[in-house]
């Protein structure tokens, strides 16, 4: 088979990288100090739970981290025009440990929203709850260092594939998790509308704690709304990288022996071999 024609790049498309790599550079740079006063703000506050404060300075430290990370890559990637950061592979796998962590900590979140409902009656007063917090700090992080280990390490054959596989799994989590924050916060609403008649008026500690539920719903839907759309985002390039693979091996079609018409072709064929099967099945009975 003959070879593709590769064109060298324009000036106007060099331009455009490097301005998209300034643009991120800045972004990122000006991310820093933000995360930084967003951790020490959360770190100094005494007006939410424990649980939630320990929540929210494990992810303020990992958003820290994963930003802090990216600037460095996006530095030297401004620096030398490499898009690849292959040469810092322990760079690499900080920055997704950074990513992992910090989305794996609104699951947490959602736990103990959980908890401060089903014991809204004792879950202010009781403000230390040290256990939750002993069992899933640990729990987080070794799950988000298998996941960057396991994503750093993986062939390019598989990537496209795991990364859909990965989108579909976000997008149901996802959803499943607004559907409960939005079923707590009508839960809380309903209960302190009641609250006058079943527990009383002037059980200040249960009053507040409903409260503190539905204003804390109310804040986190829009996010976790926000969050199942941007795991979407990934799937489009996935699925244009499964399209430029041959479905059997899983290997790369757009290279220096093989044309992307190939590609048709094999999956004419695939096309083809699902009704053969269920024919000769059908024959076969």
């Amino acid at each position: 088979m003959t070879s593709l024609n590769t064109t060298a790049p324009t000036n106007f498309e060099l331009f455009l990288l490097s301005f998209g790599s300034a643009i991120e550079l800045i972004t990122t740079f000006v991310g820093i100090p933000l995360s930084i006063a967003n951790l020490v703000l959360v770190a100094r506050t005494s007006v939410i739970h424990p649980n939630m404060k320990a929540i929210l300075i494990f992810q303020s430290f990992f958003i820290l981290l994963r930003g802090s990370c990216r600037f460095v890559i996006c530095l030297f990637t401004f620096i030398s025009g490499d898009e690849s950061v292959q040469f810092f592979p322990a760079l690499r796998k900080t920055y997704l440990i950074g990513i992992y962590t910090r989305n794996f900590v609104l699951h947490v979140l959602v736990v103990e929203r959980i908890l401060a409902t089903l014991f809204v009656r004792t879950y202010e007063k009781q403000r230390g709850h040290l256990l939750f917090t002993i069992v899933w700090t640990p729990f987080a992080l070794i799950i988000s260092i298998y996941i960057a280990f396991s994503t750093s390490s993986q062939s390019d054959d598989n990537q496209p594939i795991t990364n859909l596989i990965t989108t579909a799994v976000q997008l149901v989590i996802g959803s499943t998790e607004l559907g409960i924050f939005y079923q707590l916060c009508r839960y809380n609403s309903k209960l302190y509308q009641k609250m006058f008649q079943t527990i009383g008026s002037n059980n200040l500690s249960i009053r507040y704690q409903l409260s503190e539920n539905i204003r804390v719903g109310k804040q986190l839907i829009p996010p976790l709304s926000l969050i199942s759309i941007s795991n979407t985002a990934p799937s489009s390039s996935a699925v244009n990288g499964i399209a430029q693979r041959n479905l059997i091996s899983g290997k790369a079609l757009i290279d220096n022996q093989t044309q992307p018409e190939d590609h048709f072709v094999m999956l004419k064929e695939a096309w083809e071999k699902g009704p053969m099967k269920c024919k000769n099945a059908i024959s076969q009975k």
